[in-house]
């Protein structure tokens, strides 16, 4: 069997295109991913809210959002190339310092 049959050449060739594609996928799933769980590792108790969107500002994949909770507010952070599977939660008190980063 001849590889390079032209039968064979387009299946070949779609074959390498799907899994170029899947490896690029990968890497930008697994950036997006690092970008939140390690700036979610430097959101530690005190941390000023001006400090906090400052780092966020600095990711590339990332989106963030602000809301209000009884208590004070909070931004989640995720990144739609990984369709929010990775999220962290940065909870601030009333002077707008960091309580609390978890990942979910």
């Amino acid at each position: 069997m001849n590889m390079m049959n032209p039968k064979y050449r387009l299946p070949l060739f779609g074959v390498t295109v799907l899994l170029l594609f899947v490896v690029v996928a990968a890497f930008y799933w697994n950036e997006a991913r690092k970008e939140v769980v390690f700036l979610c590792g430097n959101f530690s108790s005190g941390v000023s809210r001006a400090n906090v969107q400052r780092q966020l500002d600095t990711g590339n994949l990332l989106r963030y959002r602000a809301e209000e909770f009884p208590g004070g507010q909070r931004i989640i952070v995720d990144s739609g190339l990984n369709v929010g599977v990775y999220r962290c939660v940065v909870e601030f008190d009333g002077n707008n310092r960091v309580l609390r980063a978890t990942i979910r």
